[in-house]
């Protein structure tokens, strides 16, 4: 896919230096480095944070001790034409055992859009290749440090499973109205979705598994967000369908099929000091095989969030989490019963209160400092956490963070 995209790119350069210069201008190198300039833009971002906890490991080895979570990307986008762009970006991750001791690089995102509509009203077209997935209202941009509101995502992103949602290989239908009474901007995702292996160890609650969850069939993730007033008040519903099979060498889990519904309903007000953000999310799981029992269930998760800027540069957020494996259960009570005790009620909840203070030191550098109270564990990672007899139902988050974008 990468390959392909930076060909098309080069491609169609060559095509506008064809049709634009004659064959001794084509020598001109300040010709050539105008029109890079003119229709080529290059953006990266880098950020570092630090990790100390209690009670729990977050992203590594953080209980008593200090882990690391450090993201870099490079983004560059093309302008061939009024219609045509193209955009692509690479992510180098690091966050703990579940990225490995060198963290890991991916293809974050690539595609190529054509939009075939343009005017002051209406804008439609479509985009093909690797597609961040609309969701909520940051997960298409949740790894630049500077577009989320605090270091870690909010509970009902579920980032111990984050390659859920994250992007599509596949393509996107959008379609955008502009009006007098507000901004519609619709998205239609269709295609093949990555797992990773936070969502089979959470599904089988086995962190010594192999093997890896495999889309079944085509998925897809949909988006409606409306705005006020350029963006001040923001309302959005998303939705999508995602089908998984285990592939693997485990005998039990053979055949164990994984369909997960997930809706997500968000609201955001953005003032010239104040700001405020509240999701909700519902997920229906269904999990079946022919040796495994038959699992069904509502995961839910929400939180309320406010900001507050201080000075221009600097702003405070307070959010209050709550999720749940069973919104039937919201303690876990039933379903710790039902495995005589060997899986904690705490476990299967998590409630985090956070303090976050954010300092913009200029428009490239930001740092931030943050703290979070949490009660319950179903945000760990059992790949960090692989004990499960060790896992702590009341404790802390220590966090600082230091980032740069260009």
């Amino acid at each position: 896919m990468l390959k392909l995209i930076i060909g098309l790119m080069l491609l169609a350069s060559s095509h506008v230096y064809a049709a634009e210069l004659s064959w001794q201008d084509k020598l001109s190198w300040q010709n050539i480095q105008k029109n890079w300039q003119d229709d080529v833009q290059f953006h990266g971002f880098l950020s570092q944070g630090l990790i100390s906890s209690s009670g729990n490991n977050v992203y590594g080895h953080s209980k008593n001790s200090v882990s690391a979570l450090t993201e870099v990307g490079l983004n560059a986008s093309y302008q061939y034409s009024s219609q045509i762009s193209f955009a692509i970006q690479g992510l180098y991750r690091r966050a703990g055992s579940t990225t490995g001791k060198n963290g890991i690089g991916v293809l974050d995102y690539a595609f190529m859009d054509y939009r075939f509509f343009n005017d002051n009203q209406w804008q439609v077209g479509i985009r093909g290749g690797r597609i961040k997935n609309p969701w909520g209202l940051y997960n298409e941009t949740r790894d630049v440090s500077f577009t989320r509101p605090t270091m870690f995502m909010p509970l009902p992103y579920y980032e111990r499973s984050r390659g859920l949602v994250l992007a599509m290989n596949g393509g996107q239908v959008y379609v955008n109205q502009f009006t007098s009474w507000g901004d519609l901007y619709f998205k239609f995702n269709l295609g093949v979705t990555e797992s990773d292996q936070e969502l089979l160890i959470a599904v089988t609650s086995n962190p010594a598994i192999s093997g890896k969850l495999n889309t079944s069939g085509v998925n897809f993730l949909t988006q409606l967000r409306y705005e006020i007033l350029e963006g001040q008040y923001v309302f959005a519903v998303s939705y999508a369908q995602m089908d998984f099979e285990y592939k693997g060498l485990s005998p039990i889990y053979n055949n164990l099929q994984v369909p997960i519904r997930p809706l997500m309903l968000s609201m955001q007000y953005n003032g010239e000091r104040f700001s405020l953000a509240a999701e909700y999310n519902l997920q229906w799981n269904h999990f079946y095989g022919a040796l495994v029992p038959e699992i069904k269930n509502v995961s839910e998760g929400w939180y309320i969030q406010g900001g507050y800027k201080i000075l221009d540069n600097l702003e405070a957020t307070i959010r209050y989490d709550q999720t749940a494996r069973d919104k039937d259960d919201p303690l876990g009570k039933k379903i710790s019963a039902l495995s005589g005790g060997l899986m904690p009620a705490y476990y299967l909840f998590t409630h985090d209160t956070t303090i976050s203070l954010r300092w913009d030191v200029t428009p490239e550098w930001m740092l931030r400092a943050e703290y979070h109270r949490v009660h319950g564990a179903s945000n760990i990672s059992m790949i960090d956490n692989p004990d499960i007899g060790d896992i702590a139902e009341h404790w802390n988050i220590y966090a600082l963070q230091v980032a740069f974008r260009f």
